[in-house]
């Protein structure tokens, strides 16, 4: 039987980090039950004996407001982990020790993991870890987890609380360097591997705030009553006993830790922010840095060079050794086509992409983990309180560049009702990664000398017609008033290699399992209907088609925007599926002749526009309605997302064309 070990702690307290660490890719990644907050469990095995970390949702308080809140404490409280490794960022130890001292009042078996030491070290100060383990009363192991130093420690300590035995002669690195920090006042000693015994049982909860002040440490006490609900008992604290658990974590904070540097001095993260959240500068200096990060990813010496040799490999080694194949082998002229012209046309076409793709998630995940990304939505917040929407909702907009569903999925996090509904409704109109390879597609089509300009363009207008979105309908059909707006912005940090690995090689992952699934079996069916009559007869000439017939007659409404062909019809319809179907189905559908025959660099852009607004795959669908739990808002919102796509890619094409003609 696995033991399981919770990992519990306050948003951006380096939890996830050495959740990485200890697990690496052994990591599994769903939703909770009947929830759609991500759960994340990974695997540690030793001698035999497997060991299950639950990466449990951030959360400040046990008296929980957001649904991932709700579940990291209905999993503590109802699931009983064996135990609790409670992960205190120390560069924020006053506020990260209110939770601390709520884990305390419920009783479980706790380690707590003092993160970030190494920073603490950096600064100069001082951090008496002794004094914090006495006061506390459980094992406290000063790690890095971003440095991987203090695993070990951390792993014995977890070794011992569970009762787990110790084997001699085991490897003492296998997770990460050995802690160079002492348990006094700046010592440079490691932590010993023997901890003292320490048996944390469950207390009363209307005394356990007054026991908690009254003492030098925080002391156990006798069982409750079983029949008590420890679910509710946070959320019935007082006023006054919430503000005796702050007063003891300050009491506690300024025991343990001395700042070496003279009150009122800035820190490097404050000297930053003196320029990127300056009140002018801010807001350029971010669209400076996406339009870079633009520049870098689809620049012919970087991301294009990589992709034109992925384009390489495909068209000009792998189709024709596999037709020389299939012509050695006699095979039918079907069979030929359906992996050439079908398969490795479609499949390839979105692969080729990979690169790019790669490394726009590679640049969105080094801003957010440097701590870029809550300063962006800090400066953007004012803009967005004057459309309606509140600057919490940056942040799953800026997660819906890269998916639409954990974007949707995130607004979670929005305590106010018309708040959530809101994000929703907009974020689909943020560019998600499935959309790139499209950009890509007609960027270097059309856009050879601009590419990433282009790219560029298409992301800052997802952006502008969502908050153009947001300000009609907060007047609109969700009016109501704006809830306040508090966010965290931790110290800047290099991000940790192996979490930066980790978590891009997910979002790779994921595109390549649905190049090799959904897009593969997607190539199929449009190879198979665009070379099939509705007498299943095959024809030559692709008009004429299931798809040719069906798609014409979308086509028609397709023709004030430029783009009234049945190909283009087909593309869009598959894109429902998926977006990144698009391209596959325009590499099956289109010659590169008959593609620069049938669009003009106009008629693309507006191509593009369409395929940026209008209704995300089938997947967002489903997370949109999941959220909004209800098909009529979820039918809205797709209405909704159809008729803006159509009107901007009209009023781009036919303002072009007029531009044009008064040119």
């Amino acid at each position: 039987m696995s033991i399981r070990i919770a990992l519990a702690g306050n948003p951006n307290s380096g939890k996830t980090t050495l959740f990485n660490r200890l697990t690496g890719a052994r990591q599994t990644t769903g939703n909770w039950p009947g929830v759609t907050v991500e759960k994340k469990v990974g695997y540690i095995r030793r001698h035999h004996q497997e060991l299950m970390l639950i990466d449990l949702p951030g959360i400040y308080s046990l008296s929980p407001y957001s649904l991932e809140e709700i579940v990291t404490r209905n999993y503590i409280v109802e699931e009983k982990p064996d135990v609790v490794v409670n992960i205190i960022d120390a560069t924020n130890l006053e506020r990260n020790l209110y939770f601390t001292l709520q884990l305390k009042k419920l009783g479980r078996p706790m380690v707590i993991a003092l993160n970030m030491m190494d920073e603490i070290l950096s600064h100069g100060d001082q951090l008496d870890v002794d004094l914090l383990a006495q006061r506390l009363a459980v094992p406290v192991i000063p790690i890095s987890a971003r440095k991987g130093e203090g695993m070990d420690e951390l792993m014995a300590a977890i070794r011992h609380v569970t009762r787990l035995p110790e084997h001699p002669g085991q490897g003492r690195h296998r997770h990460g360097r050995r802690a160079r920090y002492g348990r006094g006042r700046g010592e440079n000693t490691a932590w010993p591997e023997a901890l003292p015994h320490h048996h944390s049982q469950p207390v009363n909860a209307d005394s356990a705030t007054d026991r908690l002040s009254s003492g030098p440490a925080v002391s156990d006490g006798p069982l409750p009553d079983p029949s008590i609900d420890l679910q509710h008992r946070f959320a019935a604290e007082t006023p006054e006993e919430t503000e005796r658990m702050y007063h003891l974590a300050a009491e506690i904070h300024d025991q343990v830790l001395h700042h070496s540097h003279r009150p009122g001095a800035l820190s490097r993260s404050d000297r930053i922010d003196r320029l990127l959240t300056h009140r002018f500068l801010a807001i350029p200096l971010f669209l400076l840095v996406m339009f870079l990060v633009f520049q870098i990813t689809f620049h012919e010496s970087m991301g294009g060079r990589l992709t034109g040799l992925l384009e390489q490999l495909f068209d000009g080694h792998l189709s024709p050794l596999i037709r020389r194949w299939l012509t050695a082998a006699q095979a039918p002229g079907w069979i030929e086509s359906l992996l050439i012209d079908g398969i490795i046309s479609g499949v390839g076409g979105v692969l080729s992409f990979l690169p790019q793709i790669a490394l726009l998630f590679l640049f969105l995940t080094l801003l957010e983990d440097t701590g870029y990304m809550a300063r962006a939505a800090f400066i953007m917040d004012k803009i967005f309180e004057k459309f309606g929407l509140s600057g919490r909702s940056f942040i799953p907009m800026m997660m819906g560049f890269g998916c639409t569903v954990p974007a949707v999925m995130a607004t979670r996090t929005l305590e106010n009702e018309r708040d959530r509904r809101l994000t929703i409704m907009v974020i689909p109109f943020m560019s998600c990664g499935a959309r790139m390879p499209i950009y890509a597609f007609f960027a270097s089509m059309f856009f050879a000398t601009g590419k990433g300009l282009v790219t560029f363009s298409m992301y800052i207008m997802g952006i502008a017609v969502a908050i153009l979105s947001a300000f009609i309908l907060s007047r609109t059909v969700l009016r109501g008033q704006d809830a306040p707006f508090i966010i965290e912005l931790p110290p800047y940090r290099l991000p940790d290699r192996k979490s930066l690995f980790l978590h891009v090689w997910d979002k790779v992952r994921d595109f390549i399992v649905r190049a090799g699934t959904l897009i593969f079996a997607m190539t199929i069916v449009v190879w198979f209907f665009q070379s099939f009559d509705f007498s299943f007869r095959m024809v030559e000439d692709s008009s004429l088609s299931i798809l040719g017939k069906f798609g014409g007659l979308v086509a028609v409404l397709l023709r004030p925007l430029g783009y009234g062909t049945w190909q283009a019809a087909v593309a869009l319809l598959t894109g429902l599926i998926a977006k990144e179907t698009v391209v596959a189905t325009l590499e099956i559908l289109y010659t590169p002749d008959t593609l620069l025959a049938s669009f003009t660099p106009l008629s693309a852009y507006a191509f593009m526009t369409f395929t940026l607004l209008y209704t995300p795959c089938l997947a967002a669908v489903a997370a949109i309605k999941r959220e909004m739990a209800s098909w009529r808002w979820t039918g809205l919102t797709l209405v909704y997302q159809i008729g803006v796509a159509y009107l901007f890619s009209l009023l781009v094409y036919q303002g072009g064309r007029l531009v044009q003609s008064l040119l």
